[in-house]
């Protein structure tokens, strides 16, 4: 016996997919799962134009010429449900394919019922006050490592940066319990004084060649003034809830526990939602940012962003792989190594990656490491020199 359609869920897939196909933003969240999803996306398009709902295809069109429009998704979304839970209408392809790209795809959709694109960036962020820590003579419980550069005009990366630690600088547990360590990999430290106003610590690792997140990690985990027994290996972009840290440092407290992935659905959030959640969590001081003022596109077990585990842990991997340079799979192969090591968990906490243009690129559908075979880091020395690329 066959389970009973979900129409929500199905007409939500429809809606979805359009939007997953037609924005831009849907590829810079994930270039990889997105060109995978190609398939399961055209069938949906497809299925729409079987199906002969006129009214339909003219709200899927409309979607299509502006996929950031809530008013048009909603539209779209109303119109799939009503035809499939119409007895008298052929909607069995329709519903077949949506619930294929459910099923098939790593990439989602999510738009709140408050969300205004009108917002703008205001460039308040360069006037926030400085929210630096005391220190403390103590072993700290974590510590966080961000990884860092940004050369281009625009700002969006370092106003990211800035929103980040700032959302780190206000926390449920006391300043002095975690360490947070910025990593700047570039030719020329250009963002120490901003990193300074929150951070407790700025590491210039001198690199001017492919970003290397991977080596900048392992600088930031083996050179820090105050290591610790937890890390946390945090994306610059990231926003987090004033929990964040106690909530994490507290699930080490599970016997066995090695390391964790504490988010299911990672939310890359387009330019006014970034605006509205840095102003929720940085301006106004909310807790969390208001999830109805969101828009975002949602990458499913995404294998980066941020990653904690056990300082021995770290080591007894070999930190991150350092042949890694430029974007794709060092994410991946830390977790999968991290994996093979220790007891690794997942949770469902929100995540949220603040928006900048999409920097990601692919060659004939693989990214640019994927020559570098996965689970073979041997680090041949020490790992973190930060004369690496000075020899």
């Amino acid at each position: 016996m066959r389970p009973p359609v979900d129409s929500d869920k199905s007409a939500r897939a429809v809606a979805d997919a359009v939007v997953l196909k037609a924005d831009d933003g849907a590829r810079g969240a994930n270039p990889y799962y997105w060109h995978r999803t190609q398939d399961p996306l055209a069938g949906v398009m497809d299925a729409v134009e079987s199906c002969g709902d006129a009214e339909l295809s003219a709200a899927v069109a409309a979607l299509d010429a502006d996929p950031g429009s809530a008013a048009h998704w909603e539209r779209a979304r109303g119109l799939a449900k009503a035809a499939i839970d119409d007895p008298g209408r052929k909607t069995e392809e329709l519903t077949r394919a949506a619930l294929d790209l459910v099923r098939r795809s790593r990439l989602g959709y999510h738009v709140g019922s408050a969300y205004d694109r009108t917002a703008t960036e205001s460039g308040d962020w360069k006037r926030w006050e400085a929210a630096r820590a005391t220190g403390g003579s103590a072993e700290p419980l974590a510590q966080v490592v961000i990884t860092f550069r940004n050369r281009s005009q625009d700002e969006y990366r370092s106003r990211n940066l800035a929103a980040c630690l700032r959302s780190l600088a206000d926390q449920s547990v006391d300043r002095a319990d975690y360490q947070v360590t910025v990593v700047e990999a570039d030719d020329e430290p250009r963002w120490r004084e901003l990193a300074e106003k929150y951070a407790d610590e700025h590491i210039f690792a001198p690199h001017d060649g492919p970003f290397n997140k991977c080596w900048a990690t392992n600088v930031g985990v083996v050179n820090s003034a105050r290591p610790a027994p937890l890390v946390c290996v945090l994306d610059a972009d990231a926003l987090v809830d004033k929990d964040f840290i106690a909530r994490n440092v507290a699930r080490f407290d599970l016997d066995g526990s090695g390391g964790f992935m504490p988010f299911r659905d990672l939310s890359y959030l387009d330019e006014p939602a970034s605006v509205r959640a840095i102003a929720d969590r940085c301006v106004t001081g909310r807790a969390e940012a208001d999830p109805d003022r969101l828009r975002a596109f949602r990458v499913h077990r995404a294998p980066g962003m941020c990653v904690w585990l056990r300082r021995d842990v770290f080591d007894a991997v070999g930190g991150m792989d350092e042949r890694f340079e430029g974007w794709g799979r060092e994410d991946l192969d830390f977790v999968l190594r991290v994996q093979l090591a220790t007891a690794f968990d997942q949770y469902a906490d929100p995540m949220l990656h603040l928006y900048h243009p999409s920097s990601a690129l692919l060659n004939d559908g693989q990214t640019v490491n994927a020559h570098i075979p996965l689970l073979s880091w041997q680090p041949e020395g020490a790992i973190g020199r930060i004369d690496r690329y000075r020899d």
